[in-house]
């Protein structure tokens, strides 16, 4: 019988009424915590986003780096490499 009874617009209030100020508070603070909520799931979608950018951003300076340190470690190379002839050159005229 109990299942069966229909829910009309009294039936609601007088539910309502039983809580009054206390359950209107209760709701009051439950919708403020489902905004903050999802402010809070806003803010770290945004974070999320944001990181991500950022992510590509620093792996593009890495890869110059890297691409510009590989240059410095050839050219560092190619001179010592001339220096030792240098040196060589050198040496070998002295002990003539």
């Amino acid at each position: 019988m109990l299942l069966q009874q229909q829910i009309n617009d009294s039936f609601v209030q007088s539910h309502l009424m039983e809580y009054g100020i206390l359950g209107f508070l209760a709701f009051i603070l439950g919708y403020f915590a489902w905004i903050q909520y999802k402010r809070l799931v806003k803010k770290n979608d945004d974070l999320e986003v944001k990181i991500d950018r950022l992510q590509i951003e620093m792996m593009g300076l890495l890869v110059d780096e890297r691409d510009r340190l590989a240059q410095l470690i050839r050219d560092n190379t190619a001179a010592l490499q001339e220096l030792q002839k240098t040196i060589f050159k050198y040496m070998v005229k002295k002990g003539e």
